[in-house]
Parts: C-alpha cells; sequence; structure tokens
C-alpha cells in the first residue's frame, strides 16, 4: 500500500507542470462565399471599362496558435500566430476581362468601336500573409505587456460592431486606421470599474526614417447594460486611409454601441489627416462615420449597415466615398453559419476625375465555419 502511495504521489509531482503548461490551442476559420461582382464607370475609355463577373472569395480565412501557460501564482506567458490562408485556392490577380467601349469618341458603344481589356482585382498574390503574432507576460494584477506584431488599438476599439468585417463592405472602404503593425510594444491593462480597461502600444522605428507610432484606447464595455463605448488615437502610425493612400497619419476615433434585447445599435465617427506635411501644404484630413443595426430573431441575424467618407480638402483626389449593406445570417450551431448579404459602393472624384467615379454591387452568398 506504501509503494502504490509513493508511485501515486511522483506521478502527481511529474503531472503538475504539464498541468500548469497547458497544450497552445490550434484554432481558425473558413470563410468562402460565391459572389456576383459588377462595377459601373462612370465614362468608360480605352483604359477604364465596366466590369461585370462572379468571383469565388475567401473572407479573411486563417489559422493559428495561441495559449498561456502559467508562470507564477500572478504571472503567465501569453502567446499567439496567426495566418491568413487563400482558401478559395485561386490566384485572380491576372484574370482579365475584355470589353467594347466607346473607342471613336462617337457618345456610343457599336460595332464600329473597338476592344479593351481591363484586369479583375480582388485576387490573392500569396496562399499565407502574417495576421498577428505576440508574446507577452499577463499579470493578473497589473495587465499585460506584448511584444510583436498585431492590431493597433485604434483598430481593436471597433469591437464588433462592423457587422461585415472581412467582406468587401467591410468598413474599411470608408473608415481610416484599420491597421496591423509591425514590431510594436504594447500594454493592456486589466479590467477597471466593471468594464472598463485602458492600452497603448509604441512601435520601434527599426529604420531611421519612419517615426515612433503609438495607438492607445479607452474601451469600457458592460455586457448587462449592453453598453460598448471607446475612444481610440493614434500617432504617427503607418496607416491606410479612406480616401489617401498608405502614409503616417494621426487618428481619432469614437465607438459606441448598445444591445436592447434583440436589438443592437451601432455608430463610429472617425476622423484622420496626415502627421507630416511640408509648411503650407494641406493635411489631407478626412472624416468618415458609419451606422449600422442588427437584430436577432431565433437562428436568424438580420443587418444593415451605412457609412460615408468625406475629405477636408477640395483638391483632394477622392472627394468621398459611401456605402451601405444588408445581409442575413443563419446560425446553424456557435461555430457554423450560412450567410447572404447585398453591398452597394461608390466613390465620388475632383471635377477633373469624374469620368473615374464609379458604382460597385455585389451580391454574395457563402458558409462560414470556427474551428
Amino acid at each position: 500500500m506504501k509503494r502504490n502511495l509513493i508511485a501515486l504521489a511522483v506521478a502527481a509531482a511529474l503531472v503538475a507542470p504539464i498541468a500548469a503548461n497547458a497544450a497552445p490551442k490550434v484554432y481558425g476559420k473558413l470563410n468562402l462565399s460565391a459572389e456576383s461582382y459588377k462595377k459601373d464607370i462612370d465614362v468608360n475609355t480605352a483604359t477604364k471599362v465596366d466590369d461585370e463577373y462572379t468571383r469565388m472569395q475567401s473572407n479573411a480565412s486563417r489559422f493559428g496558435a495561441k495559449g498561456e501557460d502559467e508562470l507564477t501564482a500572478d504571472l503567465s506567458a501569453v502567446y499567439q500566430i496567426e495566418w491568413q490562408v487563400a482558401a478559395e485556392g485561386d490566384d485572380l490577380s491576372g484574370l482579365t476581362a475584355t470589353t467594347t467601349v466607346d473607342t471613336n469618341g462617337d457618345g456610343k458603344v457599336d460595332a464600329t468601336d473597338g476592344k479593351a481589356t481591363s484586369t479583375v482585382s480582388g485576387g490573392n498574390k500569396l496562399d499565407l500573409t502574417q495576421r498577428n503574432r505576440y508574446l507577452g507576460i499577463k499579470s493578473q494584477t497589473f495587465g499585460t505587456v506584448k511584444f510583436g506584431k498585431y492590431d493597433t488599438y485604434t483598430k481593436l476599439a471597433q469591437g464588433e460592431i462592423d457587422l461585415f468585417n472581412d467582406y468587401i463592405g467591410d468598413m474599411q472602404f470608408v473608415i481610416a486606421g484599420e491597421n496591423r503593425v509591425n514590431n510594436v510594444l504594447g500594454y493592456e491593462s486589466p479590467k477597471l470599474f466593471d468594464g472598463l480597461t485602458v492600452n497603448v502600444m509604441a512601435q520601434t522605428q527599426d529604420s531611421a526614417a519612419p517615426s515612433n507610432g503609438v495607438s492607445a484606447s479607452v474601451v469600457y464595455n458592460n455586457e448587462e447594460l449592453g453598453l460598448y463605448a471607446a475612444l481610440a488615437i493614434d500617432n504617427n502610425i503607418s496607416s491606410a486611409t479612406a480616401l489617401s493612400s498608405t502614409r503616417e497619419s494621426d487618428n481619432i476615433r469614437l465607438v459606441g454601441s448598445y444591445k436592447i434585447a434583440d436589438l443592437t445599435l451601432n455608430a463610429i465617427y472617425q476622423t484622420s489627416e496626415a502627421s507630416k506635411v511640408a509648411a503650407g501644404a494641406n493635411t489631407n484630413e478626412e472624416a468618415g462615420w458609419q451606422l449600422g443595426a442588427s437584430y436577432k430573431i431565433a437562428d436568424e441575424l438580420l443587418k444593415v449597415q451605412f457609412g460615408q467618407a468625406d475629405a477636408d480638402n477640395e483638391k483632394a483626389a477622392i472627394q468621398s466615398r459611401s456605402q451601405w449593406s444588408i445581409g442575413a445570417d443563419h446560425n446553424f450551431t456557435s461555430k457554423t453559419k450560412a450567410f447572404v448579404w447585398y453591398t452597394t459602393q461608390e466613390e465620388e472624384k475632383i471635377a477633373a476625375s469624374k469620368g473615374d467615379n464609379y458604382t460597385v454591387n455585389v451580391l454574395a452568398l457563402g458558409v462560414e465555419h470556427k474551428f
């Protein structure tokens, strides 16, 4: 009996460290949709033509591993590494379409005109691309410090308000600041006052040219009240904008969401301007906003969303963008859903480029499965 007890004690001592350091969780999702895409340009030319085709899209399908290993009673190591995968398997970046256009300038498209070739956009050039990856130390008392590459706290401040996230109707079409940045050191506070968290990250330069970017947010999330609110800022963050090219930007984002029974109402407002400009030059400031609503009926989620971005500079090449989307999800389980949605996007340019104005309409049917 004593020998058995000794053997059990030794086995327990060996197993205890293994239990404290749990195996990493492998996770991911596949999200695929079959889509009908149509782009109408105000004035067709030999180099700019309407596009209409069907396509299969992988909507940010991904996989990764993450985990948390106990170090002491208060401290643990946290980590994550994630990739995006081209789940549809096709590279559409080289696909072309030939269309008859008004090449002779007589104001009509007929047999006397020639043909022009346009390139279908939206293809994947790489099968795997980097997403979030970090290593950090988490304190139950003082919060978490992270090193690596991951979404800015301005991007994360959106919470779950973007009802068409990862689709063509993603709010990034009208809202700047949707960035995942390299070489960052970040801090995330523990939850304070029943729902408040404070987050801040700073970029190392890693070369002489870039600035030290900073992104920070204050987030309040109280599920019992159905209330979510966030204020976030970027300073000198290399940033994707809605109306300008990628640049070092200063962004301010305000987010709110309120849930009443099965109805959820969402709103976001953001400004963005260039961090560095020559003396007397325009900062190319832009402002974007978006409103959305979703309503749950049994296993269905109905949703609608509208957003718009406007340039403050009357000489900016792109003056405004707008988009609206409507859709429905059918949730088979918490991991699997089928969906259908329709999105319309419009872009308006300065008078000199009115011929480049366009409207895009996309209808999609798809499935998502998480694992």
